[in-house]
């Protein structure tokens, strides 16, 4: 008889994990053929993709975990403005925790816009960022971007940074224990933690969007999760930003909002198209807008301390 394969969450290595749901790998595959992508070979031999949740931190993670896009899948990504942004409402709410003076380390910098323009708005000590994606390397007096894993840089760098962040880099972890344990390392004591991540306790729990299953996000984060940090970690939670709804997600808010109740993807899509006819999914949006001020958004940004 085969033995049974034994689940160990990848945040805290517990046996205590709970299966939630699987994914029909057909569907992903064929979802993602709307962003020109395709991603069969990052599920073969595989019907379907499960999803478990550890119950002592209430992450959520996908499973098997050797589904992590490679940089060729993000490549594909490049020609889309709204997935580099190069100022987000995070590196905005990140501005209150830098000073004058300080070391800052940003995990997953991409062509590294945030810790440019850091350095111009501060005198800033010594600014590294990190990024797989070898075209990105770059350095200048003030700044340099090497192209290294967290894992590797923090062997020689430990207890040298004052802001360590990392802005929607978390989610497409698979191997998050490391991860976050190598950033931390990096921290001085005293020293802040800031990430942010897509809060899937917001509006997108109910999006029909591919990006949120592998190969791009490995992990599904949210306020509860994101604080049990402090429970594995030498880590205090010092502040929690919830993102208002921005007008670049309206369609993305009305589609998860409105046509979530509809059972079967075709239906939503049907419904949707008309309601376009007849203006009803342009009022939507209309009525959303005129109050998303007081929405929460897609992002959740925790800031944590080094103690």
């Amino acid at each position: 008889m085969k033995k049974k394969e034994e689940i160990l969450s990848p945040l805290n290595k517990s046996k205590n994990v709970t299966f939630i749901s699987s994914i029909s790998v057909k569907q992903i595959i064929r979802d993602y053929k709307k962003f020109s992508i395709d991603v069969t070979g990052y599920f073969r031999g595989l019907n379907k993709i499960k999803i478990y949740q550890c119950n002592e931190t209430g992450y959520r993670f996908y499973y098997p975990f050797n589904l992590a896009g490679d940089s060729k899948f993000y490549e594909h990504f490049q020609e889309f403005d709204w997935y580099y942004m190069p100022w987000k409402w995070e590196h905005e709410i990140t501005q209150k925790y830098v000073s004058d003076g300080i070391n800052v380390l940003e995990v997953g910098c991409a062509q590294g816009a945030f810790i440019k323009k850091i350095n111009t708005l501060f005198n800033l000590n010594k600014t590294v960022g990190l990024e797989l994606n070898e075209s990105a390397v770059s350095k200048s007096k003030k700044w340099e971007i090497l192209n290294q894993t967290v894992q590797s840089f923090s062997k020689k760098n430990k207890d040298e940074f004052d802001l360590v962040c990392s802005y929607q880099v978390l989610e497409h972890i698979a191997e998050v224990k490391s991860f976050l344990q190598a950033k931390i390392d990096c921290l001085k004591v005293g020293g802040k933690l800031i990430i942010s991540v897509p809060n899937n306790n917001s509006f997108i729990k109910n999006a029909d969007n591919c990006l949120n299953n592998p190969p791009h996000h490995m992990g599904l984060w949210e306020e509860k999760s994101l604080k049990s940090l402090e429970k594995l970690y030498p880590l205090k939670v010092v502040d929690v930003h919830f993102e208002g709804l921005q007008e670049y997600h309206l369609d993305h808010y009305v589609s998860a909002v409105y046509y979530s109740k509809y059972p079967f993807m075709l239906l939503r899509k049907i419904v949707r198209k008309i309601n376009k006819i007849f203006g009803f999914h342009q009022a939507f949006i209309k009525k959303v807008n005129s109050k998303k001020d007081d929405l929460i958004g897609q992002t959740i940004l925790v800031v944590y301390q080094k103690i």
